[in-house]
């Protein structure tokens, strides 16, 4: 798909594709591309390269680079295989093998399709005959035995399958003659790459798959059946089997001399007549006659309620194939490409799911003049928005719608920061206008909202305080005195004084006399300089120093007039 008319391509499908762009158009600075889609299976490595000339007058072919990218990968194909629950040696066994195509792109290349049986006991089984395969895969020649592996092209749209009906017959002889009763075994099919060896088809049952066969995912694929082996009786000495399973002497012969002779009847010999033949079974609705004279449901019915049912529910009829259509893994049928009008695939322009958009090649826009409205996921016509928002703080977006700016919102008329949820105070919720506040009756004390106290009336007198029952009292260790709440008055003892809280003894400290000095009891004159200084030679007149010696007067006694007697000292 080019981004433009100037490019010339090469026709596609195609295993190389070849792109031209005239040069005057790659002006500097110029990018140009176009897209590619190819389908491959398994990994691969798409690589482009390029280049530019050759100028007018020269043929120099100028290359430009080249660039690659791998894709692919793990395989689209899935496989399911499908079949009979029982098989017998000798005698038909169906399966179904299903190739489907889960990629979103359409599958078209070679594939190596193997297909082998595998015996519990015996490992895979060589030489089984394939008596149909319908229809065929395509491999040329188609596969006549199992095991088998050959190469087809599988072409395969997105979501389309395929399914192949293969019938085969398991050997009477050989290894499987020897089997007694019923054993496993098992019937794989893988579609893989074309380089991919197939090998044994289930050589050990009792392995995993991928032991054997590598990790091949969902392109491989087995179903497991029981295989039963009936031994029949055979009869000796020319004794031949009747319908009850007993040995007898054909018909006009008698056993004698152990063996069957025809002719006499007298020679003792006992003549073993054919027991009656069963009677013949009632077929029931829908039941069919066996070659041993049962009634049974056909295959895929069980018996209910005294006719054949199908045992699963019942299939829709098909739809009819138009031109271009293939039937998908559903039943449908669906159109390779574009979509049917009038009984005929036909490519139709993309539609765009927004209602008004046109496709243009950079995919759906909205025409001039209108704009993508996300609610209603459509084109509508542009609008003029008016000149400012009502509310404060609000702008208009490119919708035209006003907004409050990032991390605010419309709280109070305005845009306003965005609160957190969660209040501070225990208990407030938000209102309207997502302010935070007590419910209704409440207010804040604390730090919660409670309940308001009872109004209590104001205290006359002074330090006193409401009590738990709204009286007022004066706080513990006051009383009221002097019209107020005060602490109580003490009285000490003589001899002692109030001191913090508690009375406590005085003790009087004596001091030293007058005149004296020091520490009671150790108390000491007081030194002073004397007032006469006297010549040291005047002393030695003892005339004088009589003189300067004070004389102790003799002791008065004064009559009181009241009785008393005072005694007078003078130093």
């Amino acid at each position: 798909t080019p981004d433009g008319a100037e490019w010339t391509c090469g026709p596609v499908p195609a295993n190389t594709l070849s792109c031209q762009i005239p040069g005057a158009v790659m002006t500097p600075g110029t990018s140009r591309h176009f897209d590619v889609t190819v389908s491959g299976n398994g990994a691969f490595e798409n690589c482009a390269r390029g280049s530019f000339g050759p100028a007018p007058g020269n043929d120099i072919v100028y290359s430009i680079g080249q660039a690659c990218a791998k894709g692919g990968g793990v395989s689209s194909i899935r496989v399911e295989k499908t079949g009979d629950a029982e098989c017998q040696p000798g005698e038909p066994c169906s399966f179904e093998i299903s190739i489907t195509n889960d990629g979103p792109n359409p599958f078209s290349g070679p594939v190596r399709i193997g297909d082998a049986i595998g015996v519990e006991g015996l490992g895979r089984l060589e030489g089984v005959q394939i008596t149909s395969i319908d229809p065929p895969f395509g491999c040329s020649p188609e596969p006549t035995t199992l095991p088998a592996s050959c190469i087809a092209n599988l072409t395969l749209g997105a979501g389309e399958s395929h399914s192949h009906h293969v019938t085969v017959i398991l050997p009477e002889g050989g290894r499987l003659a020897a089997l007694q009763g019923t054993v496993s075994g098992q019937n794989c099919v893988g579609v893989l790459p074309p380089n991919t060896p197939v090998q044994g088809g289930g050589d050990v049952l009792s392995r995993d798959l991928t032991t054997n066969q590598g990790d091949r995912g969902k392109a491989y694929a087995c179903h497991p059946f029981t295989i039963r082996h009936e031994v029949k009786n055979q009869c000796l000495y020319g004794l031949v089997m009747n319908s009850a399973g007993r040995c007898v002497c054909p018909e006009g012969t008698t056993f004698r001399n152990g063996q069957c002779s025809a002719g006499g009847g007298t020679g003792g010999g006992t003549k073993l007549l054919p027991l009656p033949p069963p009677p013949r079974c009632v077929l029931l609705q829908g039941q069919i006659r066996t070659a041993d004279g049962r009634c049974v449901c056909p295959r895929g019915t069980d018996l209910e309620n005294g006719k054949c049912v199908r045992s699963d529910i019942p299939e829709e009829p098909q739809c009819t194939l138009h031109p271009g259509q293939y039937r998908d893994q559903d039943g449908n049928c669906v159109c390779r490409r574009g979509e049917l009008v009038n009984g005929v695939c036909q490519v139709v322009p993309p539609k765009c799911a927004i209602r008004g958009a046109v496709p243009t090649s950079n995919g759906c826009t909205c025409p001039d003049g209108t704009h993508l409205d996300r609610a209603a996921k459509a084109c509508v016509p542009d609008r003029q928005p008016p000149a400012q928002c009502r509310i404060s703080g609000q702008s208009r977006n490119a919708d035209g719608d006003c907004v409050c700016p990032s991390r605010t919102e419309v709280r109070d008329g305005a845009c306003r920061p965005i609160v957190s949820k969660q209040c501070p105070i225990r208990g407030q919720l938000r209102d309207a206008n997502g302010n935070c506040a007590c419910p209704g009756g409440m207010e804040v004390r604390g730090k919660a909202c409670q309940r308001p106290k009872p109004s209590q009336e104001q205290c006359t007198i002074r330090g006193q305080v409401h009590n738990k029952r709204g009286d007022c009292v004066c706080p513990r260790g006051t009383e009221i005195r002097d019209g107020a709440c005060r602490k109580p008055q003490v009285e000490c003892a003589p001899g002692a004084e109030f001191i913090d809280g508690q009375c406590q003894p005085v003790f009087t400290r004596r001091r030293c006399p007058v005149g004296t000095t020091g520490r009671y009891p150790d108390c000491t004159p007081i030194r002073r300089r004397p007032g006469i200084e006297i010549n040291p030679g005047i002393l030695l007149n003892p005339n004088v120093l009589q003189q300067l010696v004070p004389q102790r007067q003799p002791r008065r006694i004064i009559q009181d007039p009241s009785g008393a007697n005072i005694q007078n000292f003078k130093p």
